[in-house]
């Protein structure tokens, strides 16, 4: 099965066809302790970056220790509708 972007309208940040919020839970549990780059959708056409770590999994959200010390926690259903991308990391 391919994965495809439904458009409506204009909007193509919709979620993908045939993915789950199980599937963003995996790929989330994936990345515990791995340094990440994230791309946060803040609304209105902003965005801001966070330089982190996953730090802990729970049943309904998983929290992200940033670079500069603060944690921050965020929801499967943010990864599922591409409000929060994980970006590859160089440093």
């Amino acid at each position: 099965m391919t994965n495809k972007i439904q458009i409506i309208g204009k909007n193509y940040r919709m979620r993908e066809i045939g993915q789950s919020i199980a599937g963003a839970k995996e790929r989330v549990q994936k990345l515990v302790g791995i340094p990440v780059l994230m791309k946060i959708n803040v609304g209105r056409g902003k965005s801001t970056l966070l330089k982190g770590e996953v730090t802990a999994v729970f049943p309904a959200v998983f929290t992200v220790k940033s670079d500069d010390g603060q944690n921050r926690t965020f929801s499967y259903c943010d990864v599922h509708t591409k409000n929060v991308l994980f970006l590859p990391r160089k440093d």
